[in-house]
């Protein structure tokens, strides 16, 4: 037989006890105070210190302390949240069919070069012709976001089957850029500083609409930086085919036949 109400209900967290009595704020300052001094405390120990029935409030402190994990203000939680946005690109190794893309759900561009996306909630990718995939991660963005959105698009989808073949996709991921937020007590006066965008691909944007009591930093890897590099893997492959050694001959067969 079905559970009635009240006998679930004796099951769940009193959540609104805490407002009726007006606990709440009180246990959610409690609990935030002792992760400020002890980042490590679990839910069950923050009960124990609080004086708390583990077995009934357990999940409202653990869902307090997922909350100051992601609370950003005094820099609290992962220094990830900070990145807004990471950008960067690789290659494919082995010609996929385009055919196929579309049909596991890649978009078709009107752009001349035919360019594919790929979109989900972890950002969206660029697939051109000459076999190089632009990475767009979103926040809180990470590398290892990056190498999950390239196995969603590719693996995922059936586009790549082998696993060397991806392994060898995701040891060509390369920095482009990225957004990160700093965030400061009180609001900055309004300033952009782009004296290094060219040289270093680096841009700092203080009091902007965007984020008025924050420290923006945009950094981008120069387009001069990636060239450089690219034909300097181009002179190495070509070098190493240049000064292959040979592969030792073996002994000489007999070709003359005896009758």
């Amino acid at each position: 037989m079905k559970a009635s109400w009240k006998e679930r209900s004796s099951l769940i967290p009193d959540a609104f006890s805490y407002r009726k009595n007006g606990n709440s704020e009180s246990i959610r300052s409690s609990v935030f105070e002792r992760l400020d001094e002890n980042p490590l405390l679990t839910a069950k120990s923050l009960c124990k210190l609080l004086d708390l029935p583990y077995s009934r409030y357990r999940n409202y402190v653990a869902k307090l302390r997922c909350e100051w994990k992601c609370y950003r203000r005094n820099e609290r939680g992962s220094k990830c949240s900070l990145v807004h946005g990471w950008r960067g690109w690789c290659y494919v190794p082995v010609v996929l069919d385009r055919v196929k893309a579309v049909e596991a759900g890649w978009l078709q561009s009107r752009a001349r070069n035919r360019w594919l996306l790929w979109k989900d909630r972890l950002g969206r990718l660029q697939l051109f012709e000459t076999g190089r995939v632009n990475l767009y991660v979103r926040k809180p963005a990470n590398l290892g976001r990056a190498y999950q959105l390239v196995c969603n698009g590719f693996s995922f989808t059936g586009l790549i089957t082998d696993f060397k073949v991806l392994e060898r996709m995701l040891a060509s991921v390369r920095f482009k850029g990225a957004h990160y937020v700093f965030p400061t007590e009180e609001r900055l006066p309004r300033l952009t500083i782009d004296l290094f965008a060219k040289s270093n691909g680096v841009i700092i944007k203080v009091g902007d609409t965007s984020h008025p009591s924050a420290v923006e930093v945009i950094a981008t890897y120069p387009d001069w930086a990636e060239r450089n590099e690219r034909v300097l893997e181009q002179l190495n492959d070509t070098l190493g085919q240049l000064f292959k050694p040979a592969a030792p001959k073996g002994p000489e067969k007999d070709v003359s036949y005896r009758v």
